[in-house]
């Protein structure tokens, strides 16, 4: 009788212990959500949809056209939401009041899509960056009325839009990461890297940057140090820090990475999502969700 051999590959690929468990299975990409103690809210195409989480109930309302940002005001009781139309180069911001159920408020911008957006609540703006190669900042105060506050005008699109101590963080597709002060309406040109950036973090005198090429490099503004992490063939789509100073990351590839900032390495991948990650989301402590291409949105422990 003839004898076999018996043999075990074992494969190293990225694992973690973690457990994650799928919260929404959609049947298109999530790019935006928010979750609460009671509810979850997230854009779907042309719609916002809420979840009761005591018992799943699903109710939607309309927002129009290709919906990207959505923010929970709990002090006005209103959701905003940033959307694109998918064929004409218009886009809008929309003010869902959640005691009337409807929306009462809309601006609309005709020259132009949205890329970032983002709301400051506390100066009743939100900040937009547009297809047309500008940052305009608006003023809601006295809705209806929305009034131009601010106007910056680019070289190239800015894909990504910090707002820290009354300044603006932005970068541009020419590489460049710009510091524009609100107080004294100039701007600064902080560092420029070699190829084009696809996420960015910074924090007192340290910028860590991600560019399209799967660069993760890390700055000292002070000393001009540079460390760098290569991803390879992948490439980190946004970020998000938490407290216990670590990036983390979604990538390109569907990838989420843990990195140390102290340390500047990565100290885990975490192998949760099919495609792209659209968006990381620190709900409380070590409780994250996620949403990917892949059309789901999970949640899960980060140890």
């Amino acid at each position: 009788m003839r004898r076999f051999k018996i043999i075990v590959v074992v494969l190293l690929l990225p694992f973690s212990s973690e457990g994650q468990e799928v919260i929404k299975k959609s049947n298109f990409p999530v790019r935006d959500f928010y979750v609460s103690q009671d509810s979850m809210w997230f854009i779907k195409k042309r719609d916002v949809h809420i979840i009761d989480r005591s018992n799943n109930n699903e109710t939607n309302y309309f927002i129009g056209g290709y919906g990207l940002e959505i923010f929970v005001d709990s002090t006005n009781n209103e959701i905003i939401t940033a959307s694109n139309e998918l064929v004409r180069n218009i886009s809008s911001v929309r003010f869902y009041n959640k005691n009337t159920q409807k929306v009462e408020n809309v601006f609309n911008f005709r020259n132009g899509k949205i890329i970032d957006f983002f709301i400051i609540p506390e100066l009743n703006m939100f900040v937009l960056s547009l297809t047309s190669k500008k940052i305009i900042f608006i003023n809601f105060e006295e809705k209806p009325t929305f009034r131009k506050a601010i106007e910056i005008k680019l070289d190239a699109l800015s894909r990504k839009l910090i707002y820290k101590n009354n300044k603006l963080y932005y970068i541009t597709d020419l590489g460049e990461i710009y510091q524009y002060d609100l107080a004294s309406n100039t701007k600064e040109l902080l560092y420029r890297a070699d190829s084009i950036i696809t996420d960015f973090y910074l924090e007192n005198n340290i910028i860590i940057y991600a560019t399209i090429n799967g660069q993760i490099v890390k700055v000292d503004m002070l000393t001009n140090n540079k460390e760098e992490l290569n991803l390879g063939d992948d490439f980190i789509i946004n970020s998000l820090y938490n407290e216990q100073n670590k990036l983390i990351c979604g990538s390109w590839k569907g990838l989420i990475y843990v990195i140390d900032i102290l340390n500047f390495r990565i100290i885990k991948e975490l192998n949760y999502h099919k495609r792209t990650v659209l968006k990381v989301l620190n709900y409380k402590d070590n409780i994250y969700y996620s949403s990917s291409l892949d059309n789901t949105i999970k949640k899960w422990i980060l140890n």
